[in-house]
């Protein structure tokens, strides 16, 4: 067994722990390996190798992309109790990707890890009830899942936020709220923030003009960029 992840896999690993740490990661060498031990213990019943199983071919990570394999994986890791496979599973409902777009199932495999505080499910329950698609919308719900985001740090959750209580869509219009989450989400280094908060400064919308502030968050943006390239 190759070891080019640099961590000696008999004697720091159990051989799962290994495989989950090598889909992570994504060290490609090592993927043959993992998905034997993922397979093996899958068939054993274990949810946390149905779920890395799920992740493999849904990323297509040493194997075919296939994603009706990755939504029977996700399945069975969720009835195992998996968080992360519950999630997912939403995810995919949701947004229509590797299944049948359906709201309702989204919000039943969405709702234990958003209430066990998984920001993403929280994020993605938020944006069903505030886009109504399937489901009726519901900017109030849709508020209280993306503030639990935001409050777990959330950049994008920060950034919708931010953008209703500056809007007073769904919430009651507050510009200290609005910059307190544009703000947070910039600092978490979400782009979109950095540009509003700098338009925000350099036209006066809703706050002093302020060019030195407006260059602040609109270089901060620059330095991203540059740094990405």
């Amino acid at each position: 067994m190759q070891e080019d992840s640099g961590i000696p896999f008999e004697s720091q690993m159990e051989p799962l722990e290994w495989a989950k740490f090598i889909i992570r990661t994504r060290s490609e060498n090592n993927y043959s390996s993992a998905f034997s031990i993922l397979s093996a213990s899958a068939n054993k019943g274990s949810p946390d190798a149905e779920f890395y199983l799920g992740l493999l071919y849904s990323r297509g990570q040493g194997v075919k992309k296939d994603l009706d394999a990755a939504k029977h994986w996700f399945e069975r890791a969720s009835d195992g109790g998996n968080l992360s496979a519950m999630y997912f599973l939403g995810k995919m409902y949701s947004k229509g990707y590797g299944a049948e777009k359906d709201a309702k199932k989204a919000i039943s495999f969405l709702g234990t890890p958003a209430l066990m505080g998984d920001p993403r499910a929280q994020y993605e329950l938020g944006l069903i009830y505030f886009d109504g698609s399937g489901v009726e919308r519901d900017p109030s719900t849709a508020v209280k899942w993306f503030s639990m985001a935001s409050e777990s740090g959330h950049s994008e959750a920060q950034f919708v936020l931010g953008q209703l209580y500056k809007t007073g869509y769904g919430v009651e219009k507050s510009t200290e709220k609005a910059l307190n989450w544009l703000t947070s989400a910039a600092m978490n280094r979400h782009r979109g923030a950095q540009i509003l908060l700098g338009n925000m400064y350099d036209t006066g919308d809703g706050v002093p003009v302020d060019k030195e502030e407006a260059d602040r968050w609109y270089n901060m943006n620059s330095d991203l960029i540059i740094s990405a390239l």
